[in-house]
């Protein structure tokens, strides 16, 4: 089964400034177009805990706040550099992995489920597959 996984922003409204009130609308009018599109299909949408997303190192796990700056991420503990937004999203990923399997793995550390990114694929072991090696 295949599925779209967004971030629960839900409550960001009580955190942000008002400025950026039309971001927090746009998001969630942009949640509810994928939705709407996606329900005559087998695709599903769902959510995750937001929680440090954009600060926690996708390579090594490490999280501080100096990690991102702007639309870079720069790990400050083991160097691992990318587009911010990108290694947020494969935070989201293997969080979604672990949310669905709840940590359990099989008796030889393989798992059936993966996520598919533009890079490659996250297993819910954790394991990461660049796409030039799925072939």
């Amino acid at each position: 089964m295949n599925g779209i996984i967004f971030e629960n922003l839900e409550h960001i409204r009580e955190t942000i400034a008002n400025g950026s009130k039309f971001q927090q609308w746009a998001y969630a009018k942009f949640v509810e177009l994928v939705d709407y599109k996606i329900e005559p299909t087998m695709l599903f949408v769902d959510f995750v805990n937001p929680a440090y997303t954009s600060q926690r190192c996708s390579h090594c796990g490490f999280t501080h706040e100096d990690n991102r700056d702007d639309k870079q991420f720069n790990c400050q503990d083991c160097g691992y550099e990318a587009n911010a937004d990108y290694n947020a999203a494969k935070n989201i990923a293997v969080r979604y992995c672990g949310h669905i399997h709840r940590g359990q793995k099989s008796r030889d550390g393989w798992a059936t489920s993966q996520l598919a990114l533009k890079s490659g694929t996250l297993n819910v072991n954790g394991d990461y597959t660049p796409a030039e090696l799925l072939g």
